[in-house]
């Protein structure tokens, strides 16, 4: 499954969703997390023209993910990826220890469907 990231450096969550200028994506499925490609992104909040336009392209960026993890996400970024199915996670450490906190969630839930099933 594909997470996206904001870390402008690859090594820590480093983005607020809004001013994120690219999104790490990341595969996680069996063995260790893998770094599929970077994603440049229009910030939405700042600069853009059309902040509203920007930040459609900013979810349409992410669209094919699972989830995204940020420092920070607003109420209108977080409902427009909801409607999308996309988990937001909110981060401040590393990429390293985010990517396995997530592999870890999603195992729990898989597990937990499985037994609901």
């Amino acid at each position: 499954m594909a997470v996206a990231v904001g870390s402008r450096d690859g090594r820590a969550v480093t983005e607020h969703f809004g001013s994120a200028e690219v999104f790490a994506i990341w595969h996680l499925g069996e063995g260790a997390p893998r770094l599929v490609e970077t994603r440049a992104n229009e910030a939405a909040c700042g600069h853009a023209v059309d902040p509203a336009a920007a930040m459609d392209r900013s979810v349409e960026l992410v669209a094919d993910c699972r989830a995204v993890v940020v420092t920070r996400i607003g109420d209108c970024a977080l409902t427009r990826l909801n409607k999308l199915g996309v988990l937001a996670f909110e981060s401040d450490e590393s990429v390293a220890a985010t990517l396995a906190e997530l592999a870890d969630f999603f195992a729990e839930e898989r597990a937990a469907a499985e037994v609901r099933a």
